[in-house]
């Protein structure tokens, strides 16, 4: 493996060059440059590393036209990015609830499709203010995702929720790399009073068509914003689409006629639709990064914490959930001779407080056992297996703020 990782950050570094093209070249010079004349240049190069290097093992350089590439979901917290990246993916991979700031880390989902690699990735909800450590881990993660993607997916709402960092919205409006904002929760065009006092602070939107013209304004050259509803899944016609567009997909005009006539907005000002082309070129040429089976690069007890931990902002009220962390400490699958074939799971809920350990417990242990119910039922139903669930309680003080223990936690480098 260790010639082809090799090969790929040579690879790497060769069309990060020839996308560039401007280490000393002029701004002139620069935009003098066609996009078609940038990809044949990359492929020139990739084709030449084919035609140079061959030996067992090693995996194509992208010159026959395959792309591979990462879009960053960001967005404020609550906007439904966990359930977007699961629709898109239409796999039920990341862990969502109703609850603000559930997702803790950057998580990968792969979406592989003939000679298209995506690689989404779901990131927690932006802090302006980070209170604690861990939510300074937490935008941390949000940043290394930002700079990492080619393509940026910002998700707000009907209401037009603004991403709550202006250094990190700026930064979004100076980039370079393509952007697609969704506005999601659209359904809720139907039950919202516009005339509530809510509804009436300074910049909300209260229809769809209001909040696709307020972030056109905001975005200009933003590549498309898309109204849709990911809650309604995978088949949802929005969803639908932007999996078509992310993907480079034929016949992109023809997903976006399905979500019916375009709204003021949708597109970029003197832009009717996007084309095919436009949209083939969001991820750059290379190779897939990963085996077209694969769906992520965390492992299964990371997904095992991230739905026990989805069970406990489910049970419990107020901050208590926000104060809890899910640590795996046994993940035992059955083996053939097992009498009874069972995913044996050990996991200890950590609390900053004794206070939050016996609210986590409850009277007689009633919600541990409750949270302990529903997650078993979760976690059978996305490892498609029998589980046994073994869940205690301990507590760490104030965990959330030591440096050292969110390193252990993988929150902190």
């Amino acid at each position: 493996h260790q010639p082809t990782m090799k090969l790929l950050c040579i690879v790497a570094c060769l069309v990060a060059t020839a996308n560039s093209f401007t280490l000393q070249p002029s701004k002139r010079q620069i935009t003098s440059i066609s996009a078609e004349e940038k990809s044949a240049t990359q492929r020139d190069i990739l084709n030449k590393l084919d035609d140079n290097y061959q030996y067992d093992g090693r995996l194509p350089s992208g010159g026959d036209g395959s792309r591979c590439g990462f879009a960053c979901i960001v967005g404020a917290p609550n906007m439904g990015k966990s359930t977007l990246m699961n629709a898109l993916l239409q796999e039920d991979l990341c862990v969502a609830t109703r609850r603000p700031q559930t997702t803790r880390h950057a998580i990968l989902g792969v979406l592989t499709e003939e000679s298209t690699q995506l690689c989404l990735v779901d990131t927690p909800g932006v802090i302006d203010e980070p209170a604690y450590k861990l939510q300074e881990g937490m935008m941390e993660a949000v940043m290394g995702a930002f700079h990492d993607a080619d393509v940026l997916l910002v998700v707000t709402d009907l209401f037009s929720t603004p991403i709550p960092d202006d250094d990190l919205f700026d930064k979004v409006q100076r980039s370079q790399k393509p952007v697609i904002v969704v506005i999601n929760k659209v359904d809720l065009a139907d039950r919202v009073n516009p005339v509530s006092e809510e509804n009436q602070a300074d910049g909300r939107t209260v229809t769809v068509e209001e909040a696709v013209a307020k972030w056109r304004s905001l975005l200009p050259e933003a590549v498309a914003v898309l109204p849709l509803s990911a809650e309604d899944g995978a088949n949802n016609i929005g969803v639908a689409a932007l999996r078509t567009i992310l993907m480079g997909k034929d016949d992109v005009a023809a997903a976006l006629r399905e979500m019916g006539r375009p709204i003021a907005g949708t597109f970029p000002d003197g832009v009717r639709t996007i084309t095919d082309k436009v949209c083939k070129e969001l991820l750059p040429l290379g190779p897939p990064l990963y085996d077209e089976d694969v769906l992520t690069d965390r492992p299964e007890r990371f997904f095992a914490s991230e739905i026990i931990r989805a069970a406990l902002f489910e049970n419990l009220k107020k901050e208590v959930p926000y104060c809890c962390e899910v640590r795996v400490t046994g993940f035992r699958e059955p083996k053939e001779e097992d009498k009874k074939q069972f995913t044996r799971i050990n996991a200890v809920v950590v609390v900053e407080r004794d206070s939050q350990k016996g609210i986590v417990v409850g009277k007689g242990g009633d919600i541990i056992k409750k949270v302990g119910i529903e997650a078993r039922e979760k976690l059978e139903d996305f490892l498609q297996a029998k589980v046994y669930l073994d869940l205690h309680v301990k507590v760490e003080k104030d965990w959330r703020k030591k440096e050292d223990i969110l390193k252990q936690y993988g929150y902190l480098r």
